[in-house]
């Protein structure tokens, strides 16, 4: 089973978190809404950068990396239906400054308010995090 490691980010301004909602159709989870992240792919990469660069090009924006706030795992099919573990390396991360844009793979993108997480469709890794940090009761 292959292993990928993904550097997750919850990008915070005020009292809202930008979310992504994957295209009708999509794999594994149809759909849903999902943060951010991209993937170490040796280990020599530094997080910070990865999520940065990662972030930047999906959405538009800058981000100021805060810390990381901890890990998770999971295994699923991957897009091709391979199955495969995934390691969450999950950060937190503040708006700077850009314009929301939708890249590919991206049906919308959303400021959703921390208050009403719960009215959003949420993968299960996010919906886990969402409930470490104290937007979501379990």
């Amino acid at each position: 089973m292959k292993k990928t490691i993904l550097v997750i980010g919850v990008i915070r301004r005020e009292n809202t978190v930008l979310l992504r909602k994957k295209p009708n159709g999509s794999t594994p989870y149809k759909e849903s809404w999902y943060l951010f992240g991209g993937e170490l792919e040796s280990e020599n990469q530094n997080p910070e950068k990865v999520l940065k660069e990662t972030i930047k090009k999906q959405t538009g924006v800058d981000i100021k990396f805060i810390n990381i706030i901890g890990q998770d795992a999971e295994i699923k099919p991957d897009h091709d239906g391979n199955i495969m573990s995934y390691m969450y390396l999950d950060c937190l991360c503040e708006y700077v400054s850009g314009e929301l844009i939708l890249s590919e793979g991206i049906e919308k993108l959303e400021w959703a308010p921390i208050s009403k997480l719960d009215n959003y469709d949420l993968v299960p890794p996010t919906r886990k995090l969402f409930i470490k940090l104290g937007y979501l009761s379990s």
